[in-house]
C-alpha cells in the first residue's frame, strides 16, 4: 500500500520538481502555467464534490462532519498559537497559526485523488468541509493578535471577508455550488478525463517551489521546525480518534486527517500579510510549504491512510 502511494506519478512528478532543484538544474514551468493547473485542480475537485453532493440523500453525518471541521480548525489554531508563542513574537506565532489552523487545498485534493484511485469512498460534502476550515483558523489568530498588540491594520470583519474572497476559496465553493446545479451533465471528459494528468504538472511545480523554501527553513529556530512537525501529526491524530467516536467512513476520516494535519500556504499567509505586516511571511510560508507540505506527500499520506486501512471506519 505505502509502496504504491509513494509511486504514483504525482508523487513522483514531486519528487522530480524538488530533485531538480536540489541539483540546480534550469528546470521551470513557464508562466502562467502554474497558475493555470492551479485553477484547474481547484476547479475540478469543487465541480465533482458538487455533482456527487446533488445525487446523495442527506444525512446527519454531513452535520457531525462540519461540526467537527469548523470546531477543529478553532482548535487547532489555538493550540499552534500557544505553541509557537514559545519560539517567536506574537505577530509571528498568530501567523503561524493562521497557517496551521487552516488548510492545504492541494494536499487535500491529492488524497482525493489517491481515494478515487483505491476506489475508497468519501462524502462529496468534504470539499465544502475543507473550504469552510480556512477562515475559522484566521479570525481565532487575529483574536490572539489583536488581544496581545495594539497594532493591527485590519478589523475581524476585513479580515473575514479577505479570507472567504480569496480566490482559492472562490472557485472551492463556487464551482462547488455549479457542480449542485448541474448534476447530469455531461462533464466529465474535461473535469475528470485530465484530471490526474493536471495534479501531476501540478505537483511538478510545486515541487521545485518547496526546494525554493528548504534555504528559509535552515534559518528558523529548530524549535519551530519541531513543533510544526509535532502539531501537525497530533491534529491528525487528533481527527481521528474524533472520528472513530463520532462514527465517519475510512475515506472521511483520511481526509479529516490531511486537513487537520496540513497547512495553508495560499489563503491564510495572504490574509495575514495584509493584515499583519511586521510578521516575517519567509517563516510562516517556509513553514509551511518547506516542511509540513512535502511531510503530508512523503508521510502523512501514506502514514493516514495505513491507520486508517488499519483501525479507521
Amino acid at each position: 500500500m505505502i509502496f504504491e502511494i509513494l509511486t504514483s506519478a504525482p508523487i513522483l512528478f514531486f519528487l522530480l520538481g524538488l530533485f531538480s532543484r536540489l541539483i540546480r538544474s534550469d528546470l521551470e514551468i513557464p508562466h502562467p502555467l502554474p497558475k493555470l493547473f492551479s485553477i484547474y485542480v481547484l476547479v475540478a475537485i469543487g465541480i465533482q464534490g458538487g455533482i456527487h453532493l446533488a445525487s446523495a440523500s442527506f444525512a446527519l453525518d454531513y452535520l457531525k462532519v462540519f461540526a467537527t471541521a469548523i470546531l477543529g480548525s478553532f482548535g487547532i489554531a489555538a493550540v499552534a498559537y500557544a505553541l509557537f508563542k514559545q519560539f517567536t513574537n506574537v505577530a509571528n506565532a498568530a501567523s503561524l497559526a493562521a497557517s496551521y489552523g487552516s488548510i492545504s487545498a492541494i494536499t487535500f485534493i491529492t488524497g482525493t485523488a489517491l481515494l478515487d484511485k483505491l476506489q475508497i469512498d468519501y462524502g462529496p460534502y468534504m470539499v465544502a468541509v475543507m473550504a469552510l476550515m480556512e477562515s475559522p483558523a484566521i479570525l481565532m489568530a487575529m483574536f490572539f493578535y489583536t488581544k496581545n498588540t495594539k497594532n493591527s491594520t485590519s478589523s475581524l470583519l476585513q479580515i473575514f471577508r479577505h479570507s472567504i474572497a480569496n480566490q482559492s476559496i472562490v472557485l472551492l465553493l463556487g464551482s462547488f455550488f455549479i457542480g449542485l446545479l448541474i448534476a447530469g451533465a455531461k462533464i466529465s471528459p474535461f473535469y475528470e478525463g485530465i484530471f490526474h494528468g493536471m495534479l501531476t504538472l501540478f505537483l511538478l511545480d510545486l515541487g521545485l517551489a518547496v526546494a525554493k523554501r528548504f534555504e528559509d527553513v535552515k534559518n528558523a529556530p529548530s524549535g519551530l521546525f519541531f513543533s510544526a512537525i509535532f502539531l501537525q501529526v497530533a491534529m491528525a491524530f487528533a481527527a481521528f480518534f474524533l472520528s472513530i467516536f463520532l462514527g465517519f467512513t475510512k475515506g472521511d476520516t483520511f481526509l479529516l486527517m490531511l486537513l487537520f494535519g496540513s497547512a495553508s500556504y495560499i489563503a491564510a499567509p495572504a490574509a495575514m500579510r495584509s493584515a499583519v505586516p511586521e510578521a516575517n511571511p519567509s517563516l510562516y510560508l517556509s513553514l509551511a510549504l518547506g516542511i509540513t507540505f512535502p511531510f503530508n506527500i512523503l508521510v502523512g499520506i501514506p502514514l493516514y491512510l495505513w491507520v486508517v486501512q488499519q483501525y479507521g471506519g
